[in-house]
């Protein structure tokens, strides 16, 4: 184990192992710290929708920024993400329409391709989709989905070939402080010697800001994917899709699949401890999950359930991220607390920390981060969404 490095990055999620491949790019020495191995939290069973349909610009411009890594990820990182082009229809009620206009407005400001589509559109799209015409709809035709795992595992893979070490098996134990500043950090392998932590561990990581008597307002829940078999008459993949009336999200996988997941916000009371629950999907789930994606495909009547698996989210009061260092000037960096939304994001949030780290002068690619400095619980000034269906962020 190094015994000195310029940041030691806990966790070796999509932030973490994002953040590395970065930092090292930049010419830091960089040390990964990751309990068990890459991609073994939220990353792994993440449902890897990339999608651009946000409502504040900042998290519209970093959604486009990383869909630009992952259509281009061999070249500008390495290895393979996995992605598929699927588009990405979002989907609300019509009474909903003046702020889906408004929002895609502000997307197409920044560069996102998207576009309103109407009924007839929205068929040609998906002939099978039901109520079409009921609905406010959107289309972004370059968005789809990826392999976190792979992902991951390639931006570690990047980072370790630009210098960087990546331990797995081997946990964080304690924090050294000296007059207000990180000194180093002690591990299950040794110590190591740095004046810089990055705080990468989503769920887990209120148990390290604990390490420093920094309090994070990040609780973990339990998120649940059901996956289902199409008829083979229906092998024809689907676009992936945001649906704010059945309050789902779903995707293709391969030629039959289709995985279901909720954006209802009550989920997020399902509290649990990050290192012990249920990592498989209920039977309630399931069947509750068939129910909303036969509303909208009929067709899924027919459809086989596969089953499903449970993740974990690191869930904040406004479902929004927490990219900050705790205090300022301590060398206490924290990027965590993603709500749902790290895997997509994760490519331009590794930016984001370098600039965090190595103190930028100016946001590179216009990746700003202040809409989620931690003060903004205590200042009562937390990231709303601007429409009803905005729980997209």
């Amino acid at each position: 184990m190094l015994s000195i490095a310029d940041v030691v990055v806990i966790g070796a999620g999509i932030t973490g192992a994002s953040a590395a491949f970065q930092l090292a790019q930049r010419g830091l020495q960089v040390a990964v710290v990751e309990k068990r191995f890459i991609a073994a939290g939220s990353t792994g069973k993440s449902g890897a929708i990339i999608r651009q349909h946000y409502s504040n610009e900042t998290t519209a411009r970093m959604a486009l920024h990383s869909l630009r890594v992952f259509q281009n990820f061999a070249e500008v990182v390495g290895g393979d993400a996995g992605f598929v082009t699927t588009g990405f229809v979002t989907l609300v009620e019509a009474k909903d329409r003046a702020g889906l206009e408004e929002n895609i407005a502000m997307q197409r400001a920044i560069g996102v391709n998207t576009h309103l589509v109407s009924v007839d559109d929205l068929r040609e799209l998906d002939i099978h989709i039901a109520d079409a015409d009921t609905v406010a709809a959107a289309y972004e035709p370059e968005s789809g989905y990826a392999d976190p795992a792979s992902t991951a595992t390639s931006f570690a893979e990047a980072a370790r070939q630009r210098g960087a070490q990546i331990y797995q098996d081997t946990r964080v134990t304690g924090i050294e402080m000296s007059g207000g500043r990180v000194t180093g950090v002690q591990t299950t392998h040794g110590n190591i010697a740095t004046r810089a932590v990055v705080n990468c561990a989503n769920a887990w990581a209120p148990l390290i800001g604990k390490m420093v008597g920094v309090d994070l307002p990040i609780e973990a829940s339990r998120h649940q994917v059901a996956t289902f078999q199409r008829p083979r008459a229906y092998a024809k993949p689907h676009p992936t899709a945001g649906d704010f009336i059945n309050k789902i999200y779903y995707r293709p996988e391969g030629s039959l699949l289709t995985l279901v997941g909720s954006i209802d916000p009550s989920e997020a009371m399902q509290k649990v401890d990050p290192d012990h629950y249920n990592e498989s999907a209920d039977y309630a789930f399931i069947e509750d999950a068939a129910q909303r994606i036969r509303n909208r495909y009929p067709f899924m009547e027919q459809a086989l359930s596969k089953g499903g698996w449970a993740g974990i989210y690191g869930v904040t009061p406004d479902w929004h991220p927490i990219i900050d260092e705790i205090p300022g000037g301590s060398g206490f960096f924290v990027a965590a607390g993603f709500s749902g939304h790290g895997f997509k994001l994760g490519p331009a949030v590794g930016v984001m920390i370098a600039d965090m780290v190595t103190h930028a002068s100016a946001p590179t690619a216009g990746l700003a981060r202040a809409l989620f400095r931690y003060s903004r619980f205590a200042e009562n000034q937390p990231v709303r969404g601007k429409y009803e269906y905005s729980i997209v962020g």
